[in-house]
């Protein structure tokens, strides 16, 4: 094993990053700012988050000013138009070399788009986690990755 190599692994050891859907997490394109408080307080409750974690989150530009609001700290990305979010999130990942610098990624989202990257980071070595609201999961992601955590609202809870 070269230097490098060593140094990356070394790099990856506890950090986990965050790609988050946030509009499909919320179920609507435009999220409110007291629905992804709402929807984080729950992510937050289900899924580890280290004190090295990063997120990154991504929006259509209308929704951009209420998530920033809720997300303070969070990278956000906006792309709008169909599978814009979704788009962002990929190409980001992709171009920062996340499989390089993270032992493990969670997808805040159940849309079957993020199935290939899913496999990407997989066949990569790194332990991929969804995150998806019940009944809004999509099969082929599924099949992809098998660490699946349903949100469930706290409404939901108590029923």
């Amino acid at each position: 094993m070269n230097p490098s190599t060593t140094r990356l692994r070394s790099l990856r050891r506890g950090r986990a990053i965050h790609l988050l859907d946030i509009e499909n997490l919320t179920c609507t394109p435009l999220p409110t700012t007291g629905a992804v408080k709402e929807v984080m307080a729950t992510y937050r409750s289900l899924v580890p988050i280290g004190p090295m974690d990063q997120f990154v989150v991504a929006v259509n530009h209308n929704a951009l000013v209420a998530v920033g609001i809720a997300l303070r700290g969070a990278q956000l990305l906006a792309r709008s138009g169909h599978n814009g979010a979704d788009e962002a999130l990929t190409e980001a990942a992709r171009a920062d070399r996340i499989d390089l610098r993270f032992e493990r990624v969670v997808i805040g989202s159940g849309d079957g788009y993020f199935a290939d990257l899913a496999a990407w980071l997989v066949g990569h070595g790194l332990h991929v986690t969804v995150v998806s609201q019940p009944g809004h999961l999509s099969r082929h992601l599924q099949a992809t990755v098998p660490d699946i955590v349903h949100l469930r609202s706290s409404a939901q809870q108590a029923a």
